[in-house]
């Protein structure tokens, strides 16, 4: 774990990252890959009365899912401001370590290509469970850490948008650490090729069994508070 002045460097280090891409990072973004961010998203929390999406960035997703009352939290001020010529809900700056909000305020969680770049994995997903009613339910995307070579190799390609610090988690990384605090429901990946043709990515992604293999670029979990 880290101590509070690493904690601080790090984070230090992100918003740099992110508020050099604030400006152009939604005419960059894959747009593949945010399809299949929505549909997984929609599914989960379609039913739920209040949502918060940690890591919003700059979009505006959780307009498309949240009823009213929802909030997206990002730690980059910069990509909030983004976010708020094409968003509706409310923004709240902060770290997922440290969340500002009340035990069991909300009934779905939701963050998208957040948790390799967090501090600490641990703490993020704990504060998740702490701020979700008994019940509620967790959403969360992130790269394949199984496939890291290959995703740094796309970076250096131009193939996808640079990440900036940080790790990767492995399908069995992502899997442990949801489940010492949630009741794990789905955990699968999906191709969603970095810069490849999105008919390909999404024919492959319906090929029977592919999913549950773990050789997809994504993983996303879905879970249930205990």
């Amino acid at each position: 774990m880290m101590n509070r002045d690493e904690l601080l460097a790090h984070y230090a280090r992100v918003r740099a990252h992110y508020r050099a891409l604030a400006p152009a990072y939604r005419r960059q973004a894959n747009q593949t890959c945010e399809g299949r961010y929505r549909e997984i998203v929609r599914r989960v929390m379609a039913d739920r009365a209040r949502v918060l999406e940690l890591g919003s960035g700059s979009n505006a997703l959780l307009d498309t899912v949240g009823p009213p009352g929802s909030v997206a939290c990002d730690l980059s001020i910069d990509m909030l401001q983004q976010r708020k010529a094409v968003a509706r809900t409310a923004a709240v700056v902060g770290a997922g370590e440290q969340l500002p909000f009340r035990d069991g305020s909300f009934d779905g969680v939701y963050h998208i290509n957040v948790i390799e770049h967090v501090a600490d994995v641990e703490a993020v997903i704990s504060e998740g469970a702490r701020v979700l009613r008994p019940g509620g339910a967790l959403a969360a995307v992130t790269p394949n850490g199984n496939w890291e070579r290959w995703l740094d190799l796309a970076e250096s390609w131009r193939m996808k948008i640079p990440e900036g610090p940080h790790a990767f988690l492995t399908t069995r990384a992502l899997g442990a650490a949801v489940g010492r605090w949630f009741e794990l429901v789905e955990h699968r990946t999906f191709l969603a090729c970095p810069g490849g043709p999105s008919a390909i990515s999404a024919a492959v992604d319906r090929l029977p069994g592919l999913a549950g293999m773990g050789w997809g670029f994504f993983q996303y979990v879905i879970a249930r508070r205990r």
